[in-house]
């Protein structure tokens, strides 16, 4: 499994999508997630990943894909 498809089941699981197929290209502002949503999102990936992830990254990504990209940098960078 992918990461971008582990974070598309972790907000699946955590998070009201109304049963909407969620894929790399989702973004956050088509789920109507606000800033407090982020927060709760960045705390969950921040466990799940064992990576520093702000809500104010998350915003910036905006997107599963991007935000799948920007959590295995961050774990690149710990393994150098």
């Amino acid at each position: 499994m992918t990461t971008t498809q582990q974070i598309s089941a972790l907000i699946g699981e955590n998070f009201d999508t109304d049963g909407r197929e969620l894929s790399g290209a989702t973004d956050f502002e088509s789920l109507e997630f606000d800033s407090l949503v982020l927060v709760e999102l960045a705390v969950i990936l921040t466990r799940e990943y064992g990576v520093e992830i702000t809500d104010e990254e998350l915003a910036e990504t905006g997107t599963i894909e991007a935000t799948a990209a920007l959590v295995n940098s961050k774990s690149r960078a710990l393994t150098v």
